[in-house]
């Protein structure tokens, strides 16, 4: 990525501003809606997605520097530890822009974006966003995630097995020797 210009700060009477612009751009965000809706978070995962808009205004504040891939990473992060989603349309893309468009424009004292949103928000009464265009593809929840690379396209199929071979009946064990201290000999495995 190139160097972005200089780093504007939202100014700290826009500051609510630019928290309820994050939380506008997650809640328009059709893959975590769908998270949010099945529950793949939790019973809290409305209050999950909430915790995420929190945690993206304090990487901003805590890392002034921060540039829309650390929103990427962070986005993608969340939804894969939080909801057990790993997202291969790269849509979080468009959200960390969209994140970053907001505060490039609070810091410029203008409020186009946020406002754009709330609208959109306040138009749909307060209901989530349309999620038709999400594709959900299920895996093997126990696989181990080392990397995306090592992914394989086999399908989960019942293996045919013969039987099970007969039991063999063990070796009974001899009975431990007491001295007549009441100590029990201990009693090394032979080598054959």
């Amino acid at each position: 990525m190139s160097a972005p210009a200089a780093f504007t700060a939202v100014p700290a009477e826009l500051q609510a501003k630019f928290d309820l612009g994050i939380w506008h751009a997650l809640f328009n965000w059709a893959n975590l809606t769908v998270a949010v809706q099945n529950q793949w978070g939790g019973p809290d995962s409305s209050d999950k997605r909430d915790w995420l808009a929190g945690q993206i205004s304090e990487l901003f504040a805590n890392e002034p520097t921060t540039d829309s891939e650390d929103v990427e990473i962070m986005l993608l992060q969340v939804l894969e530890d939080e909801f057990g989603v790993r997202l291969e349309d790269e849509t979080e893309v468009g959200v960390a822009r969209e994140i970053m468009l907001i505060r490039k424009e609070l810091g410029e004292g203008k409020t186009i974006t946020v406002d754009k949103l709330q609208k959109k928000w306040e138009s749909r009464k307060g209901k989530e966003v349309d999620t038709g265009s999400v594709n959900v593809r299920e895996s093997n929840q126990d696989a181990e995630w080392d990397s995306v690379d090592e992914e394989t396209d086999e399908e989960d199929a019942d293996v045919e097995m013969g039987d099970a071979p007969a039991l063999v009946p063990a070796k009974p064990k001899p009975e431990p020797e007491v001295d007549e201290d009441g100590f029990t000999k201990v009693v090394g495995k032979k080598k054959k």
